[in-house]
């Protein structure tokens, strides 16, 4: 034996030896196989006898799980432990340990901070990211559309619990307080939740929302008394939402001039696919549209017009007299320069998301604000549409299609094999319903039987053999020759047992006869995959070769049929020898 196991056999057998009389032989036996010994004594000691088998394995849990942080706790020696629930007291605290701590950023609002949680009012999209970083909330994401949406009817508050792991989702929580007294609640992934008040408390979930009332009574109580009356909600919502629109329009705007001042866009090898995609756009445009493109002569000929208008007015401000010719003449100018300033070049065109793979674009102050457009290359198109389609299945599932087109990307193969499944069972587990009896092999019985009636033969015919050799010897011949005669009968019996035996076989069919039977089946299958399913009441939909069919789809529909809801359109434009769809999707 060796010496470790020598070791761990003493140390048992003193184990029970010191609490035999308090423990069983069986409880004993589960300390020393499910504990580390070095904790043996421990447990022993301070382990009560009551409820032994429902609360042993906690322990054995809280063990492990102080074997592990011991090091970071005050105590690190078990036996400073004087009692079980002493242990689990000090765990507990680890567990609820804060594991982050938060600050105060300028455009954060500190509402309540009791050392665990910590909540605040983000007021700015700068301070929304800094205290919703690794979220996946849509009000910490570059562009603060959102945040300066949900912030009209309402406020955020993020609720951020310092004690749980970042792989809790409640490890930060936001909650949308609207105005009219609504809350939303949203976990760190984004899913909203109606159990939140479960998972923190409810004395401690009614502190927390008291304090973020009492805040918003004092903070925002014009809102609130605006959003209790409906009409003047209303009006307060409208206004707030041409707020926010005229903020994104800005935002649009200024993006768009400073991709114009660095000419961004320009054509050539360096200009980037998104730069592309909007010249294929405003070729489609100008083409399907009543919209004009701006060309350099047009932008030179609009200072040209600028500056001759400027000069006109400073003639006329300078005259002594009214000189109505340089007021007419200003008048046409100005009306040649605003028909020129109608126009939009590329710069017009803002990317503004994605609409599957393909870009999604907007066109400002072009009297186009109301719609959208996608602009895409092949490979994006074709992937978009798979992703359509995918989509599409999951909704309505293949039969939402026509039935007969979908039936015809039935896997052949595929229905095979099931049948093979399906049927091969039916015929190893009843092959009497598809073979004949005649078929059957032997049983191992009548195989016994047979061999026994053999043997019976031979010694039968050593039998008579011996008789044989006694005729003529001066016995009774006719007395030895009827014993021949008889012993030829019985030999006549024995055989005709054999016959009997193997002409009606009890045993099992042959494997290679059930396998043909199973093949002969599925060759009926294959010649009519379709009449097997609807035979059996087989769900159809569970043999379609999903990449086949939406690829199909996709062949019979186009791209734009496939991929744009709004008009089914998808029109090629080129651009710098490279092909782009373009389309109206809303």
């Amino acid at each position: 034996m060796k010496i470790l196991e020598l070791i761990l056999e003493n140390k048992s057998e003193e184990l029970k030896a010191k609490y035999g009389t308090k423990f069983s032989e069986e409880q004993l036996k589960k300390i020393i196989d499910n504990v580390p010994q070095k904790f043996w004594d421990w447990v022993a000691k301070n382990f009560e006898v009551m409820n032994f088998e429902s609360n042993f394995q906690d322990l054995v849990r809280k063990l492990r799980e102080f074997d592990k942080i011991s090091s970071n706790l005050p105590k690190t020696d078990i036996n400073s432990y004087k009692s079980v629930s002493e242990l689990s007291d000090e765990l507990q605290k680890y567990a609820n340990r804060p594991r982050r701590d938060y600050k105060q950023v300028e455009g954060g609002k500190v509402v309540f901070d009791d050392g665990r949680f910590f909540v605040v009012n983000p007021q700015t999209h700068q301070a929304s990211c800094y205290y919703g970083k690794g979220t996946k909330w849509c009000t910490v994401a570059s562009s603060d559309h959102q945040f300066n949406y949900y912030n009209t009817e309402g406020k955020l508050f993020y609720i951020l619990d310092r004690s749980a792991d970042s792989s809790d989702p409640f490890y930060k929580v936001a909650l949308l307080n609207k105005f009219d007294g609504n809350k939303s609640f949203f976990t760190a992934t984004d899913q909203q939740t109606n159990i939140y008040p479960a998972h923190v408390g409810t004395a401690k979930y009614n502190e927390i929302i008291n304090q973020i009332t009492e805040y918003m009574n004092s903070e925002y109580s014009e809102q609130i008394k605006i959003f209790n009356d409906k009409e003047a909600a209303k009006k307060e919502k409208e206004r707030q939402e041409a707020l926010r629109q005229a903020r994104i329009l800005r935002q649009m705007r200024d993006d768009a001039e400073e991709r114009r001042m660095e000419n961004e866009w320009a054509l050539g090898p360096d200009c980037p696919e998104e730069g592309l995609k909007a010249h294929a756009l405003l070729d489609w445009l100008v083409d399907t549209s009543d919209v004009s493109a701006l060309t350099n002569e047009d932008r030179i000929e609009i200072q040209r017009l600028k500056d001759e208008i400027e000069r006109l007015k400073n003639q006329y401000d300078n005259s002594e007299e009214v000189e109505t010719d340089i007021l007419d003449e200003i008048s046409d100018l100005e009306d040649e320069l605003n028909e020129l300033e109608e126009k939009i070049d590329v710069y017009n065109i803002i990317p503004t998301g994605e609409y599957y793979d393909c870009t999604e674009f907007e066109v400002i102050d072009a009297g186009l604000s109301d719609r959208k457009y996608a602009v895409g290359t092949e490979g994006e198109m074709q992937s978009s549409c798979e992703e359509r389609v995918d989509s599409l299945i999951d909704d309505i599932g293949y039969g939402g299609f026509s039935s007969g087109f979908a039936r015809g990307f039935i896997d052949d193969e595929q229905v095979a094999d099931y049948a093979r499944d399906y049927l091969g069972d039916d015929v190893y587990q009843n092959p009497e319903v598809y073979l004949d009896e005649s078929e059957r092999q032997l049983s191992s019985k009548q195989k016994e039987e047979i061999e026994i009636l053999k043997m019976r033969i031979k010694r039968t015919e050593v039998e008579i053999e011996r008789f044989e050799e006694l005729i003529g010897d001066g016995g009774d011949d006719d007395s030895i020759q009827d014993k021949i005669d008889e012993l030829s009968e019985l030999i006549v019996e024995y055989q005709d047992e054999i016959d009997d035996i193997e002409n009606d076989p009890d045993g099992e069919f042959p494997d290679d006869l059930v396998e043909e039977k199973v093949d002969e089946l599925v060759d009926d299958v294959m010649r009519d995959p379709e009449g097997f399913l609807n035979e059996h009441g087989i769900d159809w939909e569970q043999f379609i070769d999903k990449d086949e069919f939406i690829q199909g789809v996709i062949d019979a529909d186009g791209f734009g049929q496939t991929l744009n809801s709004y008009d089914g359109n998808a029109d090629e434009v080129k651009i710098q020898d490279q092909w782009f769809y373009v389309m109206r999707i809303d």
